[in-house]
């Protein structure tokens, strides 16, 4: 019979495996709380409205593709919130990926009445101004996935392929989902060595953007990548994002669910179940900063 110690020293491995993956993919990449668009009071009916919509975000189970544009409360305590989800991941993970940021943003953005954070597979941001249908890219950071590694003229013309084709695609997309993965292969006719790389790439706007808006602001995106990124870059926006990568890190989806006829509008919450949490107006309210933000 195998031991406890035995058996522990074989499992020790699987589980650091696994807390690795799921810390690599529940990574806070970081928030912004706006300073300039003002304050709520602790208790106000600002704060009521944006817990409930907040809740109402992570505690929708009917809506299976991602995105959620929910509004609260009555001028001028209305509060705008749009949750998004990275197109491969599924309904179960996107909640809770949506529920850990809420909690971080209450926590570290207070009292402020925008606010918006960003997770690898998840981004959630609220505020007393119109934010559905509109372009954005004013909190945009690119990070730099594969810092030690320099990206030769075959794998950027690759890389550039890539992702025009993956625009396009995502572009196409209907009023639930824009969103679009492929990988290619680089092939280097000047190496004499056969260590050509496979480039995975995906891209995806917000699905309330139309064609054209989604094309620019992916093109936006783009047109910076070569500044701040070598073979491997992550870029999250408001509106869209971009990574590509050596390795594969996204989930071939089938999707087999017929179009809408018309796009989704923005929904008014209902009031949750329980009271909505409050949190003190002696919040330490932080904002983080990361290396490669380009304001556009």
């Amino acid at each position: 019979m195998i031991s406890w110690r035995c058996l522990l020293f074989l499992l020790l491995p699987l589980f650091f495996i696994l807390k690795s993956e799921a810390s690599d993919q529940l990574t806070f990449r970081y928030h912004e709380c706006n300073q300039m668009i003002g304050n709520f009071t602790d208790g106000s009916d600002y704060q009521i409205n944006r817990d409930t919509v907040l809740e109402q975000i992570y505690s929708d189970k009917e809506i299976d593709y991602g995105f959620y544009n929910f509004s609260y409360g009555e001028e001028p305590d209305k509060v705008n919130a749009i949750g998004f989800c990275r197109g491969d991941i599924n309904s179960e993970d996107c909640r809770g990926c949506l529920k850990a940021s809420a909690t971080l943003l209450i926590e570290r953005c207070g009292i402020q009445k925008e606010a918006i954070g960003y997770f690898d597979l998840c981004s959630l941001r609220y505020s007393n101004d119109s934010i559905f249908g509109v372009m954005e890219t004013k909190t945009s950071n690119y990070f730099n996935i594969e810092v030690n590694t320099m990206a030769n003229d075959a794998f950027n013309q690759t890389r550039d392929d890539l992702l025009d084709e993956l625009k396009s695609a995502a572009a196409d997309g209907d009023s639930r989902k824009k969103f679009a993965e492929k990988s290619a292969k680089v092939i280097d006719e000047s190496s004499s060595t056969d260590a050509n790389d496979t480039i995975y790439g995906l891209v995806q706007c917000t699905p309330d953007l139309s064609k054209q808006e989604c094309s620019e602001c992916l093109d936006l995106a783009f047109g910076q990548i070569s500044r701040w990124c070598t073979k491997g870059c992550l870029y999250l926006g408001p509106s869209c994002s971009v990574r590509y990568d050596n390795s594969s890190f996204y989930k071939t989806m089938v999707d087999n669910t017929e179009p809408p006829t018309a796009a989704p509008q923005p929904s008014q919450a209902l009031p949750p179940s329980l009271s909505p949490k409050t949190t003190s107006a002696n919040s330490t309210n932080t904002t983080s900063t990361s290396k490669g933000t380009f304001p556009f």
